[in-house]
């Protein structure tokens, strides 16, 4: 059939699709922490302006 992956190819494609998944979930987690640390780093500014 052409246009299908079979064999060892769908394996590969699976552990490719699987990699990159976690790959970018991981990207995904890093920004977010970054994020939330600038927001918190703001937030203690913020404190400490108004004592």
């Amino acid at each position: 059939m052409t246009g299908v992956i079979s064999g060892s190819g769908q394996w590969a494609f699976v552990a490719a699709a699987y990699g990159l998944t976690a790959v970018l979930t991981g990207a995904v987690l890093w920004a977010s922490w970054r994020a939330m640390k600038k927001a918190e780093k703001r937030s203690d500014a913020l404190r400490k302006d108004r004592k």
